[in-house]
């Protein structure tokens, strides 16, 4: 008997289509894990049991793709771009309380990122963040001021007495963070080009979130 685990599941989430409809056919000689069968519950995944001889192939053999992936619509990360809509409200917030606070110009800021999240929607994913506009900084210089500023860190960053346009702006950053951990957590970034650029656009618009809210 075959067991699938967890981490088997994730592994065919990531890199084929058998989940694409909703249905995971198992064939007799497999069997789930609870926590395999739990991921498929969380991701609405229905689990059938084959009756057929071979009719359909097992999910073992599913494990067979591993060519790169070059086209968006194949991406992982395309029926998940939706999510980065959840970010609009806390976009708009920040900007009320910027707007409120006489801060325009990071209001601006904000507005120009919420702008950019928009276009990732629509599936305009570019190489680098600067590609979006010229006076932003690119993916790299971001990246560093992200490695010296350590906001890899699982600490409190602000205190309570911050005024209500930088506490705002700081949870911004926060769920921007939460939202691109859960597109990472199903990309493969050794075979999904769009996964990895996704990512770091992300990571990018995380930084500028942190310098607007804290400086």
């Amino acid at each position: 008997m075959s067991v699938l685990t967890e981490a088997k599941i994730r592994k065919l989430f990531r890199e084929s289509g058998i989940l694409e409809n909703g249905v995971l056919e198992l064939a007799k000689h497999e069997k789930l894990t609870p926590a395999a069968r739990g991921f498929l519950n969380d991701h609405h995944i229905k689990v059938v049991n084959s009756n057929q001889q071979k009719r359909r192939a097992s999910v073992s053999q599913y494990e067979v793709s591993k060519e790169p992936i070059t086209n968006i619509e194949d991406s992982v990360v395309y029926p998940l771009l939706f999510r980065l809509t959840r970010l609009y409200s806390y976009f708009l917030k920040s900007q009320r309380e910027l707007h409120l606070a006489f801060q325009n110009e990071k209001c601006e800021q904000v507005g120009l990122l919420l702008s950019i999240l928009e276009k990732m929607v629509g599936h305009h994913i570019l190489e680098d963040i600067s590609d979006y506009h010229t006076t932003l900084l690119s993916n790299t210089d971001l990246q560093a001021i992200r490695v010296s500023k350590q906001l890899d860190q699982q600490t409190v960053m602000m205190n309570y007495q911050e005024p209500e346009w930088r506490l705002v702006g700081y949870e911004t950053y926060l769920e921007t963070s939460l939202v691109r951990k859960e597109i990472e957590r199903v990309a493969d970034f050794d075979r999904d080009v769009f996964a990895g650029k996704v990512s770091q656009l992300l990571k990018s618009i995380e930084v500028l979130l942190w310098l607007i809210a804290s400086e």
